[in-house]
């Protein structure tokens, strides 16, 4: 009786069910089927129909794009699928277990003959959506908002930086005789043993991948954890930490107070799938993306906090 209690009051913080009676919650709870899954199983596969959504009870399990390259890791307890529900849209990641877990699959038909006998349930939960769906859209529009001034203050810092990159090429063409074709291959050597460098700190091999791919005109390095992390750090100083929060040994939130301590001016970008924006205020992080996330988005922060910490 109280384990059912206690999983009523979980399901109720789930966001798509915000505001929903205990009642409610019961109704939804009975009309789940639970489904046990082995490691390695698909729970839905990329592609495929969004005729059900899933909620994590127990265990973990692990959120794969294109290429099988894990775009986050979900733990209980989380609502998948939900959206798809709604939008009638094909599924656009692929959920495994990654360890033996326990989800409640709600399926599309049932689930749409409970909000068309409740209505007021319907109204709560479509409420919710778009609520959802405002922030997100809310978000994106900030985010993009940001990427647009930082884009128009670089394309005007570049422009400057051209012109005097072209002065002092025809300067060093009168000073040492040599040829400007030759002058700016020297310099283009020069540039590109100062690569930028960015400390990628994760626990997850997939997502490093992600971020070195993403980020081919830096020079990455990894991490693991918060204590490998700094032990780079000391070795060979980054330009710019991005850092997974929820890791083994030493998680970001650690992580970011030994460098508030002895790397002060070293700016920190905030990675998870498991918290949110607010939760990482006075935590000496820079700035925050949600996983999943949108490669386009993450160039564009990535590229905004170099230019804010130069």
């Amino acid at each position: 009786m109280e384990k059912s209690k206690t999983l009523l009051q979980s399901l109720r913080k789930i966001p798509i069910f915000n505001g929903l009676a205990p009642s409610q919650i019961q109704k939804i709870l009975n009309s789940c089927q639970s489904r046990v899954c082995d490691v390695g199983e698909i729970v839905c596969a990329r592609g495929t129909e969004s005729d059900e959504m899933y909620i994590l009870i127990a265990g973990e399990l692990g959120v794969k794009g294109e290429d099988d390259i894990r775009l986050a890791t979900l733990q209980p307890i989380t609502i998948v699928g939900e959206m798809g529900m709604f939008n009638r849209q094909r599924r656009s990641a692929s959920v495994e277990a990654l360890k033996p877990s326990k989800v409640l699959m709600i399926e599309r038909g049932p689930f749409e003959t409970m909000l068309r006998l409740d209505q007021t349930m319907r109204m709560s939960i479509y409420q919710n959506i778009v609520s959802i769906l405002s922030t997100k859209i809310i978000n994106d529009n900030n985010r993009a908002r940001t990427y647009m001034l930082d884009h128009m203050r670089s394309e005007k810092e570049q422009r400057v930086l051209s012109k005097k990159l072209d002065a002092a090429v025809a300067l060093l063409e009168e000073v040492s005789g040599k040829g400007a074709e030759e002058i700016q291959t020297l310099i283009n050597a020069r540039v590109e043993d100062e690569k930028l460098r960015i400390l990628i700190v994760d626990d997850e091999p997939a997502m490093r991948e992600l971020v070195k791919a993403a980020l081919t005109a830096y020079e990455v390095a990894e991490a693991g954890n918060g204590e490998e992390a700094l032990i780079e750090i000391r070795k060979a100083r980054p330009d710019l930490v991005v850092a997974d929060i929820q890791m083994p040994q030493m998680d970001g939130f650690a992580l970011a107070r030994h460098m508030k301590e002895e790397f002060p001016q070293l700016p920190v970008l905030a990675l998870s799938g498991h918290v949110d924006a607010d939760d990482i205020e006075g935590h000496n992080f820079v700035g925050f993306l949600e996983k999943p996330m949108r490669i386009d988005d993450f160039q564009a922060m990535i590229e905004g906090t170099l230019s804010k910490a130069s």
